[in-house]
Parts: C-alpha cells; sequence; structure tokens
C-alpha cells in the first residue's frame, strides 16, 4: 500500500480509471437493471449492492472535480481585478470565495457519503475487516485557523467611528479608495491560504481514501461483476 503522501494528482486519476475499467465490465453496464435473471430471493440484495457501488464511484468522482474546480477557484482569485468595467475588486474576490464555499460543502458531503456507502457495501457483501474509523472532516476546521478575519460581509469596517451614518458598501466602492485597496490586498491573501488548505485537505482524502480502501472498493467491484457473470448464463438457457 502506497502511502497517502507518495500519491501524486496524476497517480490519484491513475488509480480512478483502474477502477471506473473494472466497474464498465459489469456495474456500469447496467445503468437501470431489472434483474430479470437473478434469483428472486437475491434480487434484492444485488439490487442494494449495484446501487451503493454506483453512488460510491459518484462521490469518488465528485471528490475528483472538486479538487479541480479548487485549482480553478484559485485560478480565479490569484488573477484579479478582472474584467475592470464590469466587477469591482472586492466582487471577483467575493465570487472567488462564494466558489470556495461550495465547493467545500460539496466536498464535506461527498467523502462523507465515499465512506458510509462503501462501509454498506462491505456490510451487504459480509465482508469482515478492521475498519478505518472515519471522524468529522477536517476541513472546516483547517479553514478556519486560516481564516483570521471574516472579510466576506457587505460593509467595509471603518478605522474608526464615522461621523457619516452612511453604509460603505464594498461592491460600490473604487479601488482607488486606499482602505477599498488595502482591505482587498488582504483579504486576497487570506482567501488564497484558505483555498490552499482546502486544495491540500480534499487531496490528502482522495489520497487517503485509495489508499486505504481503493484495493477494497476494487474487490467489492469484482465481486459484483462475477455475481452477474454467474448468474447471467443461467437465464439465457432458460
Amino acid at each position: 500500500m502506497s502511502r497517502v503522501d507518495e500519491l501524486t494528482t496524476g497517480e490519484i486519476d491513475e488509480r480512478i480509471v483502474s477502477i471506473i475499467e473494472l466497474a464498465g465490465e459489469e456495474l456500469m453496464r447496467l445503468s437501470d437493471p431489472s434483474f430479470e435473471f437473478v434469483p428472486e430471493q437475491m434480487a434484492g440484495g444485488i439490487l442494494a449492492v449495484h446501487q451503493r457501488l454506483k453512488a460510491e464511484l459518484a462521490a469518488l468522482l465528485n471528490l475528483r472535480t472538486v479538487y479541480g474546480d479548487l485549482i480553478v477557484c484559485r485560478v480565479v482569485a490569484g488573477n484579479y481585478p478582472w474584467i475592470h468595467n464590469q466587477l469591482s475588486p472586492y466582487q471577483h474576490l467575493r465570487l472567488a470565495w462564494l466558489q470556495l464555499k461550495q465547493l467545500t460543502s460539496t466536498f464535506d458531503h461527498s467523502i462523507t457519503e465515499l465512506h458510509r456507502l462503501h462501509d454498506e457495501t462491505l456490510e451487504l457483501l459480509s465482508i469482515d475487516i478492521e475498519r478505518e474509523v472515519v471522524g468529522g472532516s477536517p476541513r472546516t476546521s483547517a479553514v478556519e485557523r486560516s481564516a483570521r478575519a471574516d472579510r466576506w460581509f457587505q460593509v467595509i469596517p471603518q478605522r474608526e467611528a464615522s461621523t457619516v451614518e452612511t453604509m460603505r458598501i464594498a461592491s460600490e466602492l473604487a479601488i482607488a479608495d486606499g482602505l477599498v485597496a488595502e482591505y482587498c490586498d488582504a483579504a486576497r491573501r487570506e482567501l488564497l491560504e484558505q483555498i490552499d488548505a482546502t486544495v491540500q485537505i480534499v487531496h490528502s482524502s482522495i489520497a487517503g481514501f485509495l489508499s486505504g480502501r481503493g484495493c477494497e472498493l476494487m474487490d467489492l467491484i469484482g465481486r459484483y461483476n462475477d455475481m452477474i457473470r454467474n448468474l447471467q448464463p443461467r437465464y439465457d438457457r432458460k
């Protein structure tokens, strides 16, 4: 088993491709199976395995998609101001931050589903192994530690009490305003730190699953494929 630290993005992709290729033999071939060839007493169990394995593959691919989207998110956040005549620097950074929030939410859901579905399939196939204890997602704590201040509210805070009771709406202020420029520069640095921390956690989570449970997933898919191949000829001979 490779250590997580040794898995590059290319190696992660190679392992995922191997899993998808194996699934393509039988699991992915039956998109909406009726399992007419399966004895009635077995149909419910095989359908449950089929559904969980397909959902587990979807969760794994979602995680890989999140990783790729996070790389794009960093490019967007790192190259600002963008479209000067249409977006302010603050609007640009807030757009990247909203993308980050959505991606981290997708990551949290997908990593939880990935492990849950994997464990359920092991139980359905009565495979007894020493299971990894999966705790809460590390993403939230890591991002919160890197975010020293929440700069993403609508009104820029003042250095001192304002004598005029008007809101300073960040998206409507020009970058020529010294406070706005300083505010956006600091926000950009902190946002990039948040993105980098999240990229590392997502990468490590995918690599950790593939290193620790990838072989199990291949075995589960292989067992499913064998069951389908063994049952299909009996049905064809009727």
